[in-house]
């Protein structure tokens, strides 16, 4: 019996913290997220595989490399989110930037999953 308390206690504490941790998400503004990205150069991670570094020029064009890989296209900044438009990447569309702690994140067009991680 007391290792089921045990138990439920731990399930109850994991459940807090997944909850807890996915309230840190913020969203950022328009005006932050265009501070972020406009004519600056990001090292990045994709939870799908690669370290793209991607480089935000001022005129909206972005270019890319990632593993021997490299692409070029447009970007925007509509309402807080990173819209891409990739010439040969098979990213396309626009998906909210979000804080989380100290990690800006970037999203899928469907809001749920992780497209980019911006390194420090």
């Amino acid at each position: 019996m007391n290792h089921l308390k045990k138990l439920i206690a731990l399930i109850g504490l994991i459940a807090t913290m997944a909850f807890a941790q996915a309230q840190e998400a913020v969203a950022l503004t328009q005006e932050q997220a265009m501070e972020f990205i406009k004519g600056k150069t990001h090292s990045t991670t994709r939870p799908a595989g690669g370290n793209p570094r991607l480089q935000f020029r001022e005129n909206g064009t972005v270019y890319g490399s990632n593993q021997g890989s490299s692409d070029s296209g447009k970007w925007k900044i509509e309402e807080g989110k990173l819209c891409l438009q990739w010439n040969r990447w098979e990213y396309q569309g626009c998906g909210q930037l979000v804080k989380t702690g100290e990690e800006i994140r970037h999203l899928n067009p469907d809001g749920q999953t992780i497209h980019l991680v911006f390194n420090k």
